[in-house]
């Protein structure tokens, strides 16, 4: 199995597929599942390429699901290759091994009526589009939502507030700046003064502390002039429990101090958790430790995925899967195929252990 996994995935993760880019991977999973015995059902997303399902059962239990899509790194200057157990590159974590385990379980179940379903979404990096055309169609009552969670069950996910911000200021010649009005030093004015917000220090047991990051910071030429514009985009972390109306009024209050600043959200995702008690959680727990031996350990997913359309929708969602998120996104995205392997058997449990 880790070998078959290892070879599916650097397959995938050589298919570029970042967000908007999603058709050719698309039809090599549904050609592969076709040839597998597999019925794959195409759903339509508005301004998407479509989402792509597998149920084996009329009215399944629980959904599987992962998405196709990758952030927009160059394939080519960071080709997806291995080294011993490790998988490099972009997308093998993030999450062309999701991908990879759903379609291996696929194939594990053809044939079989089972209470799942399948799901391989769209737009996951960009506006989430494909998890919510799935949760308006459908609403499962749970669902394994697979990214790397270092085989920990996320059952507290971070959302965000996300700002576009201009700065100006008042451009004059470069060996007289101090008759003008530097936009990058307000920028960075502005920046370091966010730090003083009291809701970014407060904190989840799950997720540790709320945050921002800023996401872009563009301004000036490098010419002998003094630089009129800066334009930011600032991502700010929300906790489950956090007043997201009362936050957003907080950070908008601070911007209009400045009136060289104008401002718009350009994104809103709700944080959501999962109490330890619920159905999914003690199943999935269950079929961890019978598979490891080991006790299932809960966390947070600090970062937004298409589990909260999900749960938003009535689901009883978490998040599961093997890496590491912290170098996704990144050259230097790492999975290990042991760690891979162990997914796969855990949800197998997990789905021959449901009535």
């Amino acid at each position: 199995m880790k070998e078959k996994l290892g070879e599916l995935i650097l397959e995938l993760a050589h298919i570029p597929s970042e967000s908007g880019q999603e058709a050719q991977i698309l039809e090599f999973i549904e050609d592969w599942l076709l040839e597998k015995g597999l019925s794959p059902k195409r759903q339509e997303v508005p301004g998407c390429a479509p989402n792509l399902l597998v149920f084996f059962a009329q009215d399944p239990e629980l959904l599987l699901t992962t998405h196709v899509d990758t952030v927009p790194l160059k394939l080519g200057l960071y080709p997806p290759r291995a080294t011993g157990d490790q998988l490099l590159g972009v997308g093998v974590c993030d999450a062309k091994a999701g991908v990879a385990l759903l379609m291996l379980l696929a194939e594990e179940f053809a044939g079989k009526t089972l209470p799942v379903a399948l799901a391989f979404l769209v737009d996951e990096e960009n506006e989430g589009r494909g998890s919510a055309r799935l949760a308006e169609e459908y609403c499962f009552p749970s669902a394994v939502v697979l990214e790397p969670t270092h085989l920990t069950i996320a059952i507290a996910e971070g959302g965000s507030v996300e700002y576009e911000v201009e700065v100006k200021g008042r451009a004059v010649h470069g060996s007289l700046a101090f008759r003008g009005e530097n936009a990058i030093e307000r920028a960075m004015e502005v920046v370091s003064g966010l730090r003083r917000l009291p809701f970014l220090y407060e904190e989840h047991p799950l997720l540790g502390p709320s945050g921002f990051n800023v996401e872009k910071f563009v301004g000036g030429d490098g010419q002998l002039r003094v630089p009129d514009r800066v334009e930011l985009e600032i991502e700010f972390r929300i906790l489950p429990g956090q007043d997201l109306p009362s936050i957003c009024q907080e950070i908008e209050d601070y911007f209009r101090q400045f009136p060289w600043v104008s401002f718009r959200v350009k994104d809103i995702s709700e944080a959501y958790s999962l109490s330890r008690e619920a159905r999914v959680v003690k199943l999935l727990a269950r079929a961890f430790e019978r598979v490891t031996g080991r006790e299932a350990v809960l966390s947070g997913m600090p970062s937004w995925t298409d589990a909260a359309h999900l749960a938003a929708a009535g689901t009883e969602a978490v998040v599961f899967g093997p890496g590491d998120l912290t170098l996704c996104h990144t050259p230097e995205e790492t999975l290990s195929l042991s760690e891979a392997e162990t997914a796969w058997r855990v949800l197998r449990e997990l789905v021959l252990s449901l009535p």
